[in-house]
């Protein structure tokens, strides 16, 4: 899983590897969200969806699945958040 902006932080690193077979999107998400409990805050709502906001990639390109969109083994799942400036 490749990480920008404030996950980058969370995380300590750009990169992150999720273990498992045809995992969805979600649910990798969740995994990763399960080993940096400050990455669920900017990911999913208090129901546990995850933000609009949040853009996927999977190996560069936009899902039209969203959180349900299926992952194989060697994916590379991009997660971009919003972000301000001006």
């Amino acid at each position: 899983m490749r990480l920008f902006s404030s996950l980058r932080e969370i995380a300590g690193s750009k990169e992150v590897e999720v273990e498992g077979d045809e995992l969805s999107i979600g649910q990798a998400l969740g995994e990763f969200a399960g080993r940096y409990e400050k990455a669920r805050d900017v990911l999913f709502d208090k129901d546990g969806r995850l933000f609009p906001s949040v853009l996927l990639l999977v190996n560069g390109e936009s899902t039209d699945g969203g959180a349900q969109a299926r992952v194989k083994s060697g994916d590379v799942v991009s997660v971009l958040l919003p972000t301000a400036g001006g």
